[in-house]
């Protein structure tokens, strides 16, 4: 059952991760005198780009090596 949680959990973090990279290729393609905020905070273009990019790296990365792991430890 637990191996099960793990499975969906690295899941998620996989598909949030790829939403986030989404949204940086959103923000990059979007016009340049658009307003930006990152929790409510007014920010400019490329924090926005750097804050999704860090945040899609982060949780992709996280999500492969968790699924290395729990596939190590089946076999």
């Amino acid at each position: 059952m637990k191996l099960i949680n793990m499975k969906i959990w690295v899941y998620l973090f996989l598909l949030v991760g790829i939403g986030n990279f989404v949204m940086m290729i959103d923000t990059i393609l979007s016009e340049p005198d658009q307003t930006f905020s990152v929790f409510s905070i007014p920010t400019g273009k490329w924090i926005n780009v750097g804050y999704y990019g860090t945040i899609a790296l982060f949780l992709i990365y996280l999500g492969f090596n968790e699924n290395n792991r729990i596939n190590q430890n089946e076999n």
